[in-house]
């Protein structure tokens, strides 16, 4: 919020400088961003912590000012003692439906109000603040507003039908149109303050514009309430609206400044409009809360802050504070928290005020001594951190995204027939309703953003848990998974030879290299994915024996391609990690270093179009080797000379013997013995 420095240093009488001031109240929680000269004042713009909505008026700065001036809190200033304030205003009738919803509502009338410009005092105050002067009554609840903190709202009586103020909520149907010009179909959890025929204003939100302030005003009603927080921040989440009323009351307004707000704003209107204010106000409440009463213990203190300050010191602290101390059995105080300290909740809340009050620097610079026994490894934590560094050292780039999407944006990658996306109760958005049965959306988001921007090689990956609905009384499953995209070139770009373009065949290696640097210790059978979000032919899945998935992936379908208006071929993938770590892992195996060179040779074979490549291996692997073997393709062709629908692939066979040479006799038998095991299946030597 922007704050006025003569308006605090009349509030708190000092002569500090703006430097020294900001200084003050920055150390103490408030940071004071910047500041500006404005006419003949200087605004201040300070950040105000969530859990601190009595700062959000000069009065609440002016209390941290004066504490840490060890000077007397300011008090509110005060408008006229009215005698007989009660539920009752003559001529104006007042009722609270949901008492649960407004714990307070006051009412006051003033009136012969003359509607005009506001003095200049007036409209200044309120420009340092950032705020534009309109007429001298709606000026006036600006003012108290930024004064005391405490929100207001001015009604013209006679346009109010059947002198009557209702707060209830909104029925079926009903509309308002807002002060904003904007009208808006009500929901029926949409609290409202009505008068006898319809809704006349959003309670805690914003005014209607049948009611409000014009030229013709000469009676003025006065709303100084409390509603309910939650209820005030569900409303104006709900109509898309956030006001300088709605962030004080979203945040919990002090119970005890409603009337003094009234009366203030009275006392003003007659200053700056000519106004008389009645005799009587309406002030009803469902019950005044019992003043909140906390111990703070002296070794307890000590043990949070590290240090001992001594009883005096904090004493004294607390007492700067306005929480008149008192001491207790046991060394210990006994407080009241102030009404509009509602951030005070438990013990460590009043430490962390001593330690305010008398300054971090004093808390001591070391780490206490801790004794804590070391942490025993998780599978799961294995397996994410090992994903992790090896994805990142082929060159993928780690993102982190809402455990939330929309509803329905993660159906194309999850099976069909999966339960429901867990849909959130409160969402801060319907963009972000529901949580994630898969990271593909938010990776597929993050490579839209690179690509629209001009990066057109793409390699971003995340590890992060899924959540999977299960009993409707069960908390969701929370799988680890890991997941990645990948666009652009399948390898590094150089000057010195063309980059090919990332294929299917680059990301089922990069799948597999992953799973084998997990040790996975079955051999996993590749299938079509179940998931629709891939494309038919370009797609694979990697499954255990007994049919659980492990991994999954392939090229972006192309409607959803189309959807996204991405002009580039989109590889992704995700692996289960926790399914992947109920699997057995392969043991370690010891394999010397060869100390003969290995032997080599490459076999050409031509096989129909769509036969995998396991099934060749499977039948090499059948032949008993002279020494230890592995095999590896090297090439794949289709083209004349072959026939249609045939394929060449190209096998490097290599022996490694371990402690002998191998003849040239027992190299080609081994060679002919593999292109015999492979004539015998129909799979011919190309040439």
């Amino acid at each position: 919020m922007w704050a006025s420095l003569k308006w605090l240093r009349e509030l708190c009488p000092c002569e500090l400088a703006v430097e020294a001031l900001a200084e003050r109240l920055t150390l103490r929680g408030l940071a004071v961003e910047r500041w500006e000269a404005r006419g003949d004042d200087i605004a201040l713009e300070i950040d105000v912590p969530p859990n601190r909505p009595d700062c959000l008026g000069h009065l609440g700065l002016a209390r941290e000012l004066a504490a840490s001036l060890a000077a007397p809190l300011p008090r509110p200033p005060q408008g006229p003692e009215l005698p007989g304030t009660s539920g009752l205003l003559e001529g104006v009738q007042v009722v609270v439906d949901s008492p649960e919803a407004c714990p307070r509502y006051t009412a006051g009338l003033v009136e012969q109000v003359r509607v005009g410009p506001s003095p200049r005092w007036l409209a200044a105050r309120l420009e340092v603040c950032g705020l534009r002067s309109i007429n001298n009554v709606v000026d006036v609840s600006n003012w108290v507003l930024l004064e005391l903190g405490h929100p207001v709202h001015t009604f013209d009586f006679d346009r109010l039908a059947g002198a009557t103020i209702r707060v209830r909520y909104a029925r079926r149907g009903e509309e308002l149109r807002t002060l904003d010009g904007v009208r808006r179909l009500l929901d029926p959890s949409a609290l409202v303050i009505a008068d006898a025929q319809r809704p006349v204003a959003l309670a805690g939100v914003m005014g209607g514009a049948e009611t409000e302030i014009g030229p013709n005003t000469t009676r003025v009603l006065i709303e100084a309430a409390v509603f309910d927080a939650r209820t005030v921040r569900a409303l104006a989440r709900t109509l898309g609206l956030r006001t300088e009323a709605s962030l004080r009351f979203e945040r919990g307004c002090d119970p005890e400044m409603a009337l003094v707000a009234q009366l203030r704003t009275a006392e003003l209107l007659r200053e700056v409009a000519g106004g008389v204010p009645r005799r009587q106000v309406v002030d009803l409440r469902a019950g005044a809360p019992a003043p909140r009463r906390l111990l703070l213990r002296h070794a307890r203190l000590v043990r949070l802050l590290g240090f001992d300050p001594g009883p005096e010191a904090t004493a004294g602290a607390l007492a700067a504070l306005g929480l008149a101390p008192e001491p207790e059995a046991g060394a210990a105080w006994a407080v009241v928290v102030p009404s509009w300290r509602r951030d005070l909740e438990r013990e460590a809340d009043l430490v962390e005020e001593v330690a305010r009050q008398l300054g971090y620097d004093r808390i001591p610079a070391e780490l206490p001594p801790t004794a804590a026994a070391p942490l025993a490894e998780e599978p799961e934590r294995v397996l994410e951190e090992r994903t992790r560094e090896r994805l990142a050292a082929l060159g993928f780039c780690e993102t982190i995204h809402y455990a939330m999407v929309s509803r329905g944006e993660d159906e194309p990658f999850v099976e069909p027939g999966t339960a429901p996306a867990v849909a959130l109760a409160n969402p801060i958005s319907e963009a972000l309703a529901v949580l994630r049965r898969s990271l593909l959306p938010g990776l597929l988001r993050a490579a839209d953003f690179n690509l629209r921007r001009g990066q057109r090689d793409v390699r971003l990956f995340e590890v992060a848990r899924v959540f999977v609905a299960r009993e409707p009384a069960a908390a969701p499953g929370e799988p680890l998974r890991a997941a990645l995209v990948w666009t652009g070139a399948a390898a590094p770009r150089h000057w010195s030879h063309p980059v090919p373009q990332v294929t299917l065949h680059d990301l089922i290696g990069l799948v597999e290299h992953v799973l084998d640097c997990l040790e996975c210790g079955v051999r996993l059978e590749r299938a079509r994915p179940p998931c629709p979000g891939f494309h038919p032919g370009r797609a694979v899945g990697w499954r255990t024996p007994a049919g659980g998935w492990v991994a999954w992936g392939g090229q972006l379908h192309p409607e959803l391609a189309e959807r996204l208006e991405l002009d580039l071929p989109l590889f992704a993938a995700e692996l289960d990690l926790t399914a992947v770590g109920r699997l057995p892992r392969r043991p370690p195996r010891y394999r010397p270093v060869p100390r003969l060179p290995a032997v080599q040779r490459d076999l050409s074979f031509v096989i129909e179009e769509g036969r995998e490549y396991r099934t060749v291996e499977r039948l090499l692997a059948q032949v008993v080797p002279p020494a230890e073997v592995r095999f590896e393709v090297v090439d794949r062709y289709s083209g004349p000379p072959l026939g249609p629908g045939e394929v060449s692939l190209t096998v490097r066979v290599i022996l490694e013997p371990a402690d002998r040479s191998l003849t040239d006799a027992e190299i080609e038998g081994y060679r002919r013995a593999l292109i015999d095991a492979l004539g015998e299946q129909g799979i011919r030597l190309r040439g």
